[in-house]
């Protein structure tokens, strides 16, 4: 009997705990459909970028010379590595995966660079960073949030606004999984800095979508400038949003499968229940039966 409302118990813990996995696999799927709109939205703000950069170069190509932007090979390089990391846990393998491209990043080229600096997006990749031999100078909180972007993004760019104060030429790369899929995503490093000039060059040559040919106003250098911080603040931002979306696709993927892990659970579960139950009830019977028949003899 004892073994009975032990295996009632386990059942009755699965079905909470279904319950639970149930409300998170819901989250989840609402918070990827969110983010990966968001990255939909954040990848046409993107081509507003590049069709600003298009015209300020079509219309002064010299803004190339004078904009900082060295060949890699001609000048000491100085490499500066953001890490986006999940924000919360049950999400599979995620934080293993973009630690592993980063740590692979980092050997590869971080031991060569005059100096190397790492901002880690995350306690759970900061750890396994630092585990792998490169501890980040700065290790910042993932949004919780889509309205938290902003917030999270704008912390980042200040601290890198300190960074890139002009006495050195920084190499910029952010590191982070981007959704491939509703269910997939893979690791990738993104060059922020310093933008590529042949991919600049061939920008200012490519065909203007329209007839109507725009044209900027203002100081040449200061726009250009700014349609290059925007285009960097942009991109930030965009890493943050496929990160968050690749995180809840990863958890949305791993609480199906602990749904269906449960539910299986559950069942089997039901089926010793019943089992166990009619035992129980086989055993009361052959008890009356017995006492019937010492009645009957006695």
């Amino acid at each position: 009997m004892t073994r009975v409302r032990s295996t009632h118990d386990q059942w009755r813990a699965a079905q909470g705990l279904l319950s639970v996995v149930t409300t998170m696999k819901t989250l989840a799927s609402v918070r990827s459909h969110r983010y990966q709109h968001a990255v939909r939205a954040l990848e046409q703000s993107n081509r507003t970028m590049e069709l600003a950069l298009q015209v300020a170069l079509r219309d002064h190509p010299d803004l190339l010379a004078g904009a900082g932007l060295a060949d890699r090979a001609t000048r000491e390089e100085h490499l500066m590595v953001v890490v986006f990391g999940p924000g919360r846990g049950l999400c599979g393998p995620f934080a293993e995966r973009v630690v592993r491209h980063a740590v692979g990043l980092l050997d590869d080229r971080g031991r060569a660079a005059a100096s190397t600096r790492v901002v880690a997006v995350g306690a759970r990749v900061a750890r396994r960073l630092r585990a792998a031999g490169w501890p980040a100078e700065v290790t910042l909180t993932p949004p919780g949030s889509l309205a938290a972007v902003e917030d999270t993004a704008s912390d980042l760019l200040t601290r890198l606004d300190a960074w890139l104060d002009g006495s050195v030429a920084p190499t910029l790369m952010l590191v982070y999984m981007r959704p491939t899929g509703s269910r997939t995503s893979e690791a990738y490093g993104q060059q922020l800095l310093p933008l590529d000039v042949s991919w600049l060059r061939a920008l200012a040559h490519r065909t203007w979508p329209s007839r109507r040919l725009p044209r900027t106003v203002g100081d040449d250098a200061v726009v250009f400038r700014g349609v290059i911080r925007q285009y960097l603040s942009l991109g930030v931002v965009r890493a943050f949003a496929a990160s968050q979306a690749a995180e809840n696709a990863a958890r949305l993927v791993a609480m199906r499968t602990a749904e269906r892990r449960v539910e299986e659970r559950i069942e089997v579960l039901g089926r010793r229940a019943r089992r166990e139950r009619q035992a129980r009830v086989m055993e009361e019977i052959l008890d009356v039966q017995a006492g019937f028949r010492v009645v009957s003899e006695g």
